[in-house]
């Protein structure tokens, strides 16, 4: 998890360092490796990282292209970015890390781009020439944006709170948004519970330029399903299930860092737990929040889980 922060159309620079730095502070915890800015006429950006991959300094954000003429800020991960590097020309690779694929496969194919990463990510990328902010969100939404638009200005974060922390925005409820969290005990995108704060929608991106704001959609579940399993029977379908699912596991087990898994005891965790002790050697690392109320608490399973796939539990007990 990383932060990401942003101001467009503020001409201070002085005032946009101020108000960006307020805004990726308030998002400490999401990076606390690292954290950079990019301040230039009408653009500021902000950056807290948490290191995952290519955990050298070279993998600084903002992270600029070779020529220079692009900036970056990113949260998450292309999980296929090995596999995309080969596709970029001649591209001068300085690092190993995903946000330079990012970069990379912006510069050669535009918003393009976005049809050949599989990952999860919400990223900002400043063109110096054309001065225009591009944003992404990736197809499901795992990785949060927010933003406000007013006139000519743009604010941009990962998370509702440093937008607040800005100041330009009033604290208001949203009312609409209110009566959805009363009505379904959710608020639905792109409202949030504060008026004049959107969510970038998943499967969308953003332009920002002098000439306005403009937002497209370049995914939907419902243009992109594959009808192939119509014409197979149960014991086929069940070796595709698994074999998607390992490869969506091993996909994700891509790091440059330890990493484990959140094991509540339920079928999707215990599913991914199995898989993971399948493709890794080492115990996987599994981690349980349990409570002394047993009506609530799963931790039973969980250890039912730990103990069938020999894993290195972890326990937790919350209370009040």
């Amino acid at each position: 998890m990383c932060g990401i922060s942003g101001a467009f159309g503020i001409s201070d620079k002085e005032q946009a360092k101020i108000l960006v730095t307020k805004m990726n502070d308030r998002i400490a915890h999401r990076g606390p490796d690292d954290h950079g800015y990019f301040i230039d006429e009408n653009i500021a950006l902000g950056h807290r990282r948490l290191a995952i991959l290519d955990l050298s300094p070279a993998g600084h954000q903002p992270m600029f292209s070779n020529d220079g003429q692009l900036a970056i800020v990113f949260n998450g991960e292309i999980y296929n970015y090995m596999d995309i590097r080969p596709l970029l020309g001649n591209y001068n690779f300085k690092t190993r890390s995903d946000t330079e694929v990012i970069l990379a496969a912006y510069q050669q194919w535009g918003a393009e781009c976005l049809h050949h990463f599989n990952g999860m990510f919400a990223f900002a990328i400043w063109d110096l020439q054309k001065k225009e902010l591009f944003i992404a969100r990736d197809r499901l939404g795992i990785k949060p944006l927010y933003y406000n638009h007013q006139e000519n200005q743009l604010l941009f974060s990962s998370e509702v709170r440093s937008l607040l922390e800005s100041g330009t925005i009033k604290r208001k409820i949203n009312r609409n948004a209110l009566a959805d969290y009363f009505t379904y005990q959710t608020v639905h995108s792109p409202d949030t519970m504060v008026e004049g704060i959107y969510m970038l929608m998943p499967g969308h991106y953003m332009k920002m330029n002098a000439g306005g704001i403009t937002i497209q959609q370049y995914w939907s579940p419902k243009d992109n399903y594959s009808k192939e399993s119509a014409t197979k029977n149960y014991d086929e379908v069940c070796k595709d299930i698994n074999k998607l699912l390992t490869e969506s596991v091993e996909r994700r087990l891509i790091s440059d860092v330890p990493f484990g898994a959140f094991l509540s005891g339920g079928i999707d965790s215990s599913a991914v737990v199995g898989l993971m002790s399948r493709v890794q050697q080492q115990p996987v690392k599994t981690f349980t929040i349990a409570f002394d109320e047993a009506e609530f608490s799963e931790a039973k399973y969980a250890r039912q889980i730990a103990k069938l796939f020999n894993t290195d539990h972890h326990e937790f007990l919350l209370k009040p």
